[in-house]
């Protein structure tokens, strides 16, 4: 019991961290959100420790109202299914001592809300034995006029763009490794991928998202790293 309730407080911790270094690094302006084309949105529960958002407000096409919020509501019984299929196997794991309960929660974060853009991170934690569980940051991005979702190649599109995204990139990993507060693994970044990256609005840019041990150990948490527009524009 001591075991459980100690695993389940270290990914509450990591989960703690994560938004943590996110307020230092990206803090969410909630004036600028309200300021400009913004929409109204309301967290719902699909079941304990499984949230997700819903737009009641400031979309004035349900067509494209009903899909964005659909995305939302797949995502979080996506994980809810998740949860029952580890819970399922953990009650055949507790049987050879392997430590537990297993489990699958998520949580959305709201990234961006203005200037017709929509950017929503979900937190997918998951534990299914070993040392501790394991989180990673799943974002939609959305224009909210047509209800078409962003990729990081609808931002950044040509060769030379992500030349100098890279660039810039490394250098700013680097000051981060200097500075001593991270461990990064500076060899580990090769260059984004425009296909697959995770990454959310801000302002003035974007923020790529490194996932835990993507490019640092994992006691350094989910890494944001604003990318400014002026960078490659």
């Amino acid at each position: 019991m001591y075991h459980k309730s100690n695993q389940r407080r270290f990914v509450l911790y990591i989960a703690s961290l994560i938004l943590f270094l996110f307020t230092i690094f990206c803090p969410f302006n909630q004036s600028k959100a309200a300021r400009s084309n913004a929409v109204v949105i309301k967290i719902k529960e699909l079941a304990k420790d499984i949230q997700y958002p819903v737009i009641t407000a400031g979309i004035k096409n349900k067509e494209v109202l009903n899909k964005i919020n659909q995305s939302f509501l797949n995502h979080a019984k996506r994980i809810k299914k998740e949860d029952e299929k580890v819970k399922k196997q953990y009650e055949h794991d507790k049987l050879i001592g392997i430590p537990g309960p297993y489990y699958a929660i998520t949580k959305p974060i709201i990234r961006f809300n203005q200037e017709h853009r929509l950017s929503v991170s979900f937190l997918d934690s998951t534990f299914t034995g070993g040392a501790h569980g394991n989180t990673y940051e799943e974002v939609y991005n959305y224009n909210i006029n047509n209800g078409n979702r962003y990729h990081l190649d609808d931002i950044v599109r040509t060769p030379k763009q992500v030349d100098k995204v890279n660039r810039y990139i490394k250098k700013q990993l680097i000051k981060l490794k200097e500075s001593g507060r991270y461990d990064i693994f500076l060899d580990e970044f090769t260059g984004i991928d425009t296909k697959k990256d995770q990454f959310y609005f801000y302002h003035d840019g974007f923020v790529m998202v490194f996932q835990l041990y993507q490019i640092a150990p994992y006691s350094n948490g989910i890494i944001h790293l604003k990318v400014p527009y002026s960078v490659f524009k």
